[in-house]
């Protein structure tokens, strides 16, 4: 029995014995009440005193080792907490010997009860408070994290100009060897839509080509596939100038128009693509036959319909390609470059001072191409009597040598005005070719140049079309040209070949 228990048995006694004396008379309340009960009122209450003074000074392992408390305390507690934020709670705490914890939270609680004691403790445990409304409290306190570094890279790195060199040696840079070797790569890929048209879908594309990576431009045309290929060889222009399909922009809109899936390559050190030895342009032969082999990576695209274009330099690649090739069915030659090797070895050059070191003279065009030629085969070259090893391998790298090879249909055009290549080139390889049974058109254009514009392109382009339709079998509908195209046909420069 506790003192709360005693301070109630002596209240109630004393109504209990005394009802009759001691009850209060309205008339009387105020004293009969005040004066008759009070001592009785005052000894409970002075116990009632004690008992709390006793709750207050008891420690804290004492009232825990109450077994059954008759009691609620509620404290008011302070808690003020080390982290991302500051949060003051005051909540109703009911103590329980099962403690579930989900998490570890170490903290520092001040906890201050209604009296005057201050206990300070270490509490770890998950604590949530549930009130009305219900209320879900989640406290994070301050830690330092593990973090892990993970770079964020900037931009996209250019590739290393990586070189692949191909030997100064007859055995190398022969047709034979070029025609006995394998091609191909890792397919085609398609990495950005360039624009969408009525006719035709412009996209740029990448490929391998012993190990370097090749970018170009691909045309596909409207309609269901697959379709005929035509592959567009773009003529010189300084590395460092040439942005992807300048050359052959005006070409591939021509011949998508009529249902052809075009591809023009950059070449290996042209716009996007890596850079590689170039030998007599025998390394941009390899990059179009790669091209070729892969084909078949494209879904519009029929590999065995391919026909090849070709203006200035691009017309003597796609000579060399024809000599190597033989799946070709047709070709359009446009102001190319000699077959012969050694022929345009001299012509870029000079035959007399073929090494770098020198001072080369003036061709016999009164104009310097010195630049043109690749580097790496310069450098090769020995110092003296450098000419001797060259005739050497003209015998054996050089596509007029190799006509026999050739199984394409030809349609050759060249500008009766043109001042860059001589347009006895083109006659005598027409000729060359109808005395081995080749079929070979020739057409020259009076008052044309080296780059033909306005009536002299419409019709050049007029008479190629129908050629390889001859051949290919494009679709029968024929889409108009664009008039965006013929302004810049207005605009052309004659900055290429």
């Amino acid at each position: 029995m506790n003192s709360f228990h005693v301070a109630e048995m002596i209240v109630s006694h004393a109504f209990l014995y005394n009802e009759a004396p001691l009850s209060c008379n309205p008339t009387r309340f105020r004293y009969n009440c005040a004066v008759r009960h009070s001592p009785l009122v005052v000894l409970a209450l002075l116990i009632t005193a004690f008992t709390w003074h006793g709750l207050a000074i008891a420690s804290p392992s004492e009232l825990a080792s109450t077994e059954t408390p008759s009691a609620t305390i509620t404290l008011t507690a302070t808690p003020t907490i080390t982290g991302t934020r500051m949060l003051t709670r005051t909540a109703t705490v009911t103590p329980t010997r099962t403690v579930t914890t989900t998490a570890t939270v170490t903290s520092s609680v001040t906890v201050t009860p209604t009296r005057t004691l201050t206990p300070t403790a270490t509490i770890t445990a998950s604590v949530t408070v549930s009130a009305t409304p219900t209320l879900s409290v989640t406290l994070t306190p301050t830690a330092t994290p593990t973090l892990t570094y993970t770079p964020t890279p900037i931009g996209t790195p250019t590739p290393t100009a990586i070189r692949y060199p191909l030997p100064l040696d007859p055995n190398a840079l022969s047709i034979d060897s070029l025609r006995r070797r394998p091609y191909g790569g890792s397919g085609i890929k398609i990495t950005k839509v360039v624009q969408t048209s009525d006719a035709y879908k412009q996209v740029l594309i990448e490929y391998s080509s012993d190990g370097l990576k090749i970018t170009g431009t691909m045309n596909i045309p409207r309609g269901l596939g697959p379709f005929p290929v035509v592959i567009l060889d773009h003529g010189y222009f300084k590395p460092a100038e040439y942005k992807t399909g300048d050359g052959t922009a005006r070409a591939a809109d021509a011949f998508a128009r009529r249902g052809y899936l075009t591809i023009a390559p950059d070449y290996r050190c042209y716009a996007g693509s890596q850079c590689g030895s170039n030998p007599l342009y025998v390394g941009y032969a390899v990059d179009v036959l790669n091209l070729i082999a892969q084909l078949s990576t494209v879904p519009d695209a029929d590999p065995s319909r391919v026909g090849i274009w070709g203006h200035s330099m691009g017309g003597g690649i796609t000579l060399r390609v024809l000599a190597i090739d033989d799946t070709i069915k047709v070709a359009a030659l446009y102001g190319a470059l000699s077959a012969d090797d050694e022929v345009h070895y001299c012509w870029l050059i000079g035959c007399r001072t073929p090494t770098p070191q020198a001072n080369p003279p003036r061709d016999i065009f009164s104009r310097n191409r010195y630049e043109e030629a690749d580097p790496d085969f310069l450098q090769a070259l020995p110092m003296t009597s450098p000419l001797g090893k060259l005739h050497d391998i003209f015998l054996k790298s050089s596509a007029s040598r190799n006509l026999s090879n050739m199984t394409a249909a030809f349609i050759i055009h060249h500008g009766e005005a043109d001042d860059v290549v001589p347009i006895e080139w083109s006659v005598d390889l027409a000729r060359s070719l109808t005395a081995l049974g080749k079929t070979a058109e020739l057409y020259t254009y009076p008052g044309e140049t080296h780059v033909f514009a306005g009536w002299g392109w419409q019709l050049f382009m007029s008479r190629t079309l129908s050629f390889f339709d001859s051949y290919l079998k494009p679709r029968d509908t024929i889409i108009p040209v664009d008039k965006r195209i013929l302004r810049q046909e207005r605009i052309a420069v004659e900055q290429s070949y």
